[in-house]
């Protein structure tokens, strides 16, 4: 019996009408059966009222539907005839004879259930044959359907992964789907997908950067086993002006650093990038931090983390390199910097008081015993016991900021000190109460530089406009500690630390002809504006005042929109309200003064040859006194947004390399001895930029 064609016809009668047919015999050939014969008992009122139905279905037309075994077919001529009950029943039901015993079954049109189940109770090999052919028909569909999805779901599992590529041709791999239907893909299949779904990434990296008219670049170098690798990434801000990224490149490297420029040109062609659309490069400047951390007293484990055995190549050399080559202007990390400040330099400093030195050696080496016990199982139990399912955190050495992490931990748990150093048996690292004071002065002096690093490597909704600012806040709350009574033992060392950021930011803090851009930027920034410039002339003296700043932003203006063919027009005002930034900190400059000379002073304006210099001087000085805070505002003024936005794209530190082209990540698929260079690259950049 073909059940199968009669579920069919019982799924497709619907409320307009009933449509029956006869089923081909040779579709009917595979199951054996005696006809069954369909009656309807009485037709849905709905029917009635459908003249498509009513065509369909007449009272003298032979309503039946017989189902049949091949060998029956031939003979098989007997026709039954259908009598419509006159009984109350309910719309839609129907009464059917089973051929094969002649049983009457009642049941509806959009249920089947009842048929079904007579088939399963009296004609089990017929049921059989049902369920059988129905599964037929679901592989089938599935074959066509999910195996490109199935796939897919693969090649996601070996990217975000960083399995090797011969996964998928183990035994035990594949024994997971077998009784699905599912067929896993050879290796060399998944090869040809993979190169199919980079190439398709490149395509669409490159529409979209196309799309942008400013981008900025940023690289890094590092090396993992005794390999360097080259990292490119791209950054620009959308249309609702929020940071994005896409990584480009992450490739060996090898040779000296003269390659390093030869390399990014290439990829800048490859991605259709020219001096034009990219602003600026930003670059790391400096070696890792091993050396700093064997000099503060802290004995590096390779244990603590996984990237102690993947550090920062010297890139001294590559950024003096990259400095003195036609690319696009070339910034330095500031984040990179600032570690530098909080390392390098404060180590320096102590080396001036020998006592010092010697004490902070000795605490710090205190820290490191802590440090090294939380890698031990046993004793990372005992950690938690002790601090009540706390933890401490073990710098890493890629990093200045985890050593201040690392002692704030430290500290959050002082009291319990004593207790837990008994119970890890570190009898000669107790902490005493000068050296707990000392960790404090230390937490102290290092707040401020740390929260800045953490501010500089944002991503989300960061402008090159903010560096200015955060310096000159920098400046103000390193000038306060050192002023305050708060440090005692490091107070010096806090005067000398202020002079040493001047000296490696002095470009910014002295407003350089060479840190135009950042000025520009900072100004063009709604969200800071110029209300760092009298701060910043109190924290460290320049000879540049609001009128030269004003000029040469009002010149450059000018210039770009020459330069650019603006065709501008006055926008209608909007009022935006959002909250202020609370990160900086210029002392007197505060909510009732923050407007600076620039702000309030109507400095000699450049002579007006154009009507164009006369709007943009219009335009800036209206920009100046809104009270607008975000991007959005620079939507009323059009002589200056593309400005802003030109100037405020770049980067001020490299983070995004790291956070974009997590370094963890490539060291996995580095590791993979099945893979090329070429595949890692592929794979690496694939998990980088996969959106799905």
């Amino acid at each position: 019996m073909e059940l199968t064609t009669m579920l069919d016809m019982a799924n497709a009668v619907d409320v307009s009408r009933i449509k029956m047919e006869a089923v081909d015999c040779n579709a009917a050939a595979a199951v054996a059966a005696a006809p069954l014969h369909i009656l309807p008992e009485q037709l849905n009122w709905q029917l009635a009222q459908s003249s498509t139905a009513a065509e369909c279905i007449k009272m003298e037309q032979d309503p039946r539907v017989i189902w049949q075994s091949s060998e029956a077919m031939a003979s098989c001529q007997m026709q039954q005839e259908a009598e419509v009950q006159d009984s109350n029943a309910k719309p839609g039901a129907i009464s059917a004879t089973c051929n094969a015993c002649h049983s009457r079954i009642k049941g509806f049109v959009t249920v089947t259930s009842n048929f079904i189940k007579h088939l399963r109770l009296k004609h089990f090999e017929i049921h059989a044959a049902f369920i059988s052919a129905k599964q037929v028909g679901n592989t089938e569909t599935l074959e066509v359907h999910e195996t490109e999805s199935f796939d897919h779901r693969v090649m996601s599992y070996i990217i975000d992964s960083a399995a090797p590529l011969s996964t998928v041709e183990e035994h035990s791999f594949r024994n997971m789907f077998k009784g699905t239907n599912l067929r896993v893909m050879s290796r060399s299949k998944l090869e040809l997908r993979l190169d199919a779904r980079f190439g398709q990434m490149c395509e669409s990296i490159k529409n979209v950067i196309a799309t942008h008219k400013y981008v900025c670049t940023s690289a890094d170098i590092w090396s993992h086993r005794h390999c360097s690798y080259f990292a490119y990434t791209c950054h620009w801000l959308d249309q609702k002006y929020q940071r994005k990224s896409t990584a480009l490149a992450c490739r060996r490297f090898t040779g000296d650093y003269a390659q390093i420029v030869e390399m990014m040109s290439s990829i800048n062609t490859e991605y259709d990038l020219n001096n034009l659309k990219i602003v600026a490069t930003v670059t790391h400047n400096g070696s890792n931090f091993a050396k700093v951390f064997r000099e503060f007293g802290i004995q590096n484990d390779n244990s603590y983390d996984d990237e102690s055995d993947c550090c920062h190549a010297d890139v001294d050399a590559a950024s003096k390199v990259l400095a003195y080559n036609t690319l696009p202007n070339h910034i330095q990390c500031a984040s990179h910097t600032l570690n530098l400040l909080a390392s390098s330099d404060f180590v320096q400093l102590l080396g001036e008081d020998k006592a010092l030195r010697e004490r902070h050696s000795k605490v710090f080496a205190k820290c490191s015993a802590l440090w090294r016990k939380c890698n031990c199982p046993k004793s990372a139990e005992i950690i938690q016991t002790v601090l009540s399912g706390g933890a401490l955190i073990a710098p890493i050495s890629s990093r200045w900021n985890s050593i201040y992490d690392g002692i704030c931990y430290i500290l959050s748990h002082k009291e319990k000190l004593a207790e837990l150093c008994s119970k890890l048996a570190l009898h000669n690292s107790c902490f005493s109460a000068g050296d707990i004071q000392y960790l404090e002065e230390y937490r102290t002096l290092m707040a401020p530089i740390a929260s800045t690093i953490e501010f500089l490597q944002m991503e989300t909704n960061l402008y090159y406009g903010c560096l200015i600012p955060a310096l000159t806040s920098l400046c103000v709350k390193l000038k306060r500690i050192s002023d305050s009574s708060d440090l005692i033992d490091l107070r010096n060392v806090a005067l000398e630390l202020q002079l040493r950021l001047k000296q490696r930011f002095a470009k910014y803090v002295r407003l350089a002809e060479d840190a135009n851009s950042a000025i520009i930027a900072s100004v063009l920034c709604p969200t800071v504006k110029m209300r760092w410039f009298n701060a910043l002339a109190k924290v460290s003296p320049h000879e540049r005042s609001a009128d030269d700043i004003h000029k040469m932003i009002i010149a450059e203006a000018v210039r770009h929109a020459k330069a650019t063919e603006n065709n501008y027009q006055v926008c209608q005002e909007s009022a935006h309200s959002k909250e202020k930034d609370d990160f900086y900190e210029f002392d007197e400059i505060d909510d009732a003064c923050e407007t600076s000379d620039l702000d309030m002073s109507q400095p000699s304006p450049l002579p007006p040859t154009t009507k164009l210099v006369d709007d943009v001087e219009a335009q800036f000085h209206s920009y100046l006194r809104d009270s607008g805070k975000f991007f959005e505002v620079l939507d009323k003024y059009p002589l200056l947004h593309d400005l802003a936005i030109k100037y405020n794209t770049p980067l001020a530190s490299s983070a995004p390399v790291e956070r974009v082209l997590s370094l963890v990540n490539v060291n996995r698929y580095a590791r993979r001895s099945d893979l090329s260079d070429y595949s890692v690259e592929k794979l690496v950049l694939l998990k980088a930029n996969c959106t799905d």
